[in-house]
């Protein structure tokens, strides 16, 4: 069980990595480790129980992109619609609350509002320094209003995966 909690850390970075650096050229290799992960969980039924989290974030990613705090390239489908590899993302993403971010739901919503608020930020800051995206924003008010959403969006997440499972 915890040698999981590592793959899962593994597999989310490595979504990450291959999202922000090859966005839609990318899919279907977050595809298969999606699948991958998942037929190696040992929890999946509460995996697919999680999944309302991912949809969260991709409104708020869909928020973000039709307020254009974030703007997607030119090549995207639509530069106005969140692109499959980001709601993959966020699939695997909310997995990790069932394994390496479990941790999360002991602490105090403040103390995961300060930890969202400054790792979402350097989440979002990076693929921004990456050109996975731009921005209309001046780089001080992008950072503070992906502080304030991700303040806002983790403990919302946390609070969220209570629920699911009380």
């Amino acid at each position: 069980m915890k040698l999981f909690l590592v793959i899962n850390l593994v597999v989310f970075q490595l979504c990450w990595f291959l999202a922000a650096t090859y966005q839609h050229n990318s899919v279907l290799i977050i595809v298969g480790l999606l699948g991958i992960h998942f037929l190696c969980s040992p929890t999946k039924l509460a995996d697919v129980k999680v999944l309302p989290i991912a949809l969260v974030g991709v409104v708020v990613d869909q928020l973000l992109i039709i307020l254009q705090v974030i703007q997607l390239p030119s090549d995207s489908t639509s530069p106005l619609t969140i692109p499959l590899w980001l709601i993959l993302l966020w699939c695997i993403f909310s997995w990790c609350f069932n394994h390496s971010l479990k941790w999360l739901v002991k602490l105090s919503l403040l103390k995961v509002a300060v930890l969202g608020g400054i790792f979402g930020t350097l989440s979002y800051t990076l693929a921004l320094q990456m050109n996975v995206f731009n921005t209309v924003l001046p780089t001080l008010y992008f950072v503070l209003t992906l502080a304030l959403t991700w303040a806002l969006l983790l403990p919302f997440m946390v609070r969220m995966h209570l629920l699911i499972f009380k």
